[in-house]
């Protein structure tokens, strides 16, 4: 598959660590550059075209712009079509979100 991925973030953000573990469990390559705290500004006009939110990680790819980390990582196991990660069967993957979501409320 010939997708081109850029990750927007530092490397000490754990949403930032999220996106480029599944990048790693998909075996995808990517380029990164650093945004955010001691990086590049979040707050710049160009960022924020990109992340009205001003925050990382952000993803650009042949499809467009994404951000979110548990979006990007469901996004990019879709894309991937690794079921093994997150199944289509509504149960098996429901098991799946409730951790997703159950890190992103509680161990953040």
């Amino acid at each position: 598959m010939g997708h081109s991925l850029k990750i927007l973030g530092r490397t000490s953000s754990i949403n930032v660590r999220k996106v480029l573990w599944t990048c790693q469990e998909l075996d995808i390559p990517y380029d990164r550059e650093d945004w955010g705290i001691g990086f590049a500004s979040t707050q710049s006009p160009e960022f924020l075209a990109l992340n009205p939110n001003a925050q990382v990680p952000v993803i650009i790819d042949d499809n467009g712009v994404l951000w979110e980390s548990n979006t990007i990582c469901r996004y990019l196991v879709g894309l991937h079509q690794r079921h093994d990660l997150l199944p289509v069967e509504p149960a098996a993957r429901a098991r799946v979100e409730q951790w997703i979501d159950w890190q992103a409320i509680e161990l953040n």
